[in-house]
């Protein structure tokens, strides 16, 4: 070996990132490089692990003969590196950054570990805790407050749980607790009963109460269900079970099991539904009152069973927002309403505008909305359309206003708010909207001759449409009291609802069957023209 060869050798050993020291048979220093020559000590272990300047290290030993001598030569390798990395590899792959809790993969690791270690007499409990309209107040406060929020929930159900118990959030607005060893069944709900009773109590997020309503699903193994999967599922339809029923705390049983299997099977005919494109709409006017005639329609999805039976949205929008198919019957009913506006022209005349729904949590997806939109501007029929748009979507965190509302500007299609007043509305949003019409929630109509602070209310949101400059148009009306209100005790001149007409199905699928669109017209003009006689009269 050459002079350069040894000097580069020297140089590679003295520069290696690990620690590393030669000692004599007696144990005295012979060589250490730069991160070795505080010394690793005359250990006799093969094999130790060891402080090495403040950090932990583990340290590999080796014998090895040299020029008739016995050396030792030593290794030090920083593992407080490697733990950090499987640390954080860890938390990224099992735990929830929010909460620090179990993610849904670890809880059912920990569930099927509890399976496996169990007796079938030996019986545990699977809570399923969802917290209700976590998704609305995350949009009126922000992502970053809705996720200190699931933090205080999760600090709040860990308080109670014995040891051998597990807290994990698994979902947005979910958590689950595993239940090492549950009471009988009473004693379990009253405890839930209890964790739900504190959730319900406000949190202080950022200097703001927040307050979040809950409801838990339980159910037992081996009795419900020998999945960690299943148990999650059944214990998540008996907290839905117990939301429907006002919240609290449900057991799952055999009544909720049969329910969850029609849902599935609604799932699976909503499905097929939409694949053979049984998906239709009707058309439900919205009236100029005090001029007697059709002002615009709004578009109603309606889903057609296999048995020829139309359905509402009522009986299936939740199932095809939970399950993801809104977008798919969106699309649908769009190209129905393109379809049917020859058939609208005949019937209502001069091209009424018309007022088309868009979910909320739709109108704040870009990538579905520039869809969408590209198709309204390509159909050339913008500027005939109201997109109507619930207030979720206008919140502040959300990104309706600066991402989407100017590209429905830019085709010309309308703006219109919906059920304003059912939810986070507040008369100070419209001043903060740019919207062509607002439409009162018939929950601020029913019976409004009766209620004056609703009388209050509609009056101050009509004064302010009108300093906007935007329509107001009152839906829900179903009585000649509600009418006679309206016309009288108000300026408010386009209203909706019963009392003038139920949705009209314009072009049939049933068995070929059309509806006569301008025998539909005469019987409203009729109508209109009764009413405006008993009231003249």
């Amino acid at each position: 070996m050459n002079a350069f060869e040894t000097a580069l050798k020297a140089a590679a050993f003295d520069a290696a990132g690990a620690a590393l020291e030669v000692r004599a048979e007696d144990g005295a220093l012979v060589l250490a490089n730069a991160a070795g020559r505080d010394g690793l000590g005359d250990g006799a272990a093969r094999r130790e692990e060891r402080l090495v300047r403040g950090r932990s290290a583990l340290i590999e030993r080796r014998a090895f003969q040299f020029e008739g001598g016995a050396y030792r030569v030593a290794a030090a390798l920083d593992v407080d590196s490697e733990r950090q990395v499987r640390d954080n590899l860890y938390a990224r792959a099992f735990l929830d950054s929010a909460t620090g809790l179990p993610n849904r993969g670890l809880c059912e690791h920990a569930i099927a570990e509890m399976i496996a270690a169990r007796t079938a007499d030996e019986a545990f409990a699977v809570v399923v805790v969802e917290i209700e309209k976590f998704q609305q107040i995350a949009a009126f406060h922000g992502a970053r407050a809705s996720e200190e929020l699931a933090a205080h929930i999760g600090e709040r159900l860990s308080r109670d749980t014995a040891p051998g118990d597990l807290v994990a959030r698994t979902g947005p607005d979910e958590f689950c607790l595993l239940i090492a060893h549950p009471g009988g069944p009473e004693v379990t709900l009253v405890a839930c009963r209890r964790l739900v009773d504190r959730i319900i109590e406000p949190f202080l997020v950022d200097g703001v109460e927040i307050f979040a309503g809950a409801s838990a699903g339980v159910c037992y193994w081996p009795r419900s269900d020998a999945t960690p999967e299943g148990l999650r599922r059944k214990a998540k339809a008996a907290a839905r079970e117990a939301r429907r029923g006002g919240g609290g705390a449900r057991l799952f049983e055999a009544e909720i099991e049969r329910r969850v299997r029609a849902r599935a099977q609604e799932e699976n005919e909503l499905r097929l539904a939409i694949r053979d494109q049984r998906i239709g709409c009707a058309f439900q006017p919205k009236i100029d009152f005090r001029a007697g005639a059709v002002d615009s329609l709004e578009v109603l999805m309606r889903w057609r069973r296999e048995d020829g039976v139309w359905l509402t949205p009522g009986g299936f929008l939740d199932l095809a927002h939970e399950v993801g198919l809104t977008n798919d019957i969106t699309g649908l009913v769009f190209a129905e309403t393109i379809a049917s506006l020859d058939a609208i022209n005949e019937a209502f005349g001069a091209a009424p505008r018309i007022g088309f729904n868009i979910a909320a949590r739709q109108a704040c997806d870009g990538r579905f909305m520039r869809t969408f939109l590209e198709g309204l501007a390509a159909s050339g029929h913008a500027r005939r359309f109201m997109l109507e748009i619930t207030e979720e979507a206008f919140l502040p965190s959300g990104q309706f206003q600066a991402r989407v509302l100017p590209l429905i500007r830019e085709i010309g299609a309308g703006i219109s708010i919906d059920d304003f007043g059912a939810g986070y509305s507040s008369l100070a949003m419209l001043a903060d909207i740019t919207a062509d019409e607002v439409k009162v929630d018939r929950s601020l109509i029913t019976d409004i001759d009766q209620r004056p602070r609703n009388q209050s209310l509609l009056r101050a949101i009509e004064s302010i449409g009108e300093a906007l400059s935007t329509e107001v148009v009152v839906e829900g009306v179903e009585t000649a009291e509600e009418f006679r209100y309206l016309h009288d005790h108000t300026r408010i001149r386009v209203a909706q609802g019963y009392y003038f007409a139920k949705p009209l199905m314009l072009s049939g699928v049933e068995e070929g069957v059309e509806w006569r669109a301008s025998q539909k017209r005469r019987a409203l003009t009729e109508r209109y023209g009764r009413a405006r006689e008993a009231r003249e009269g």
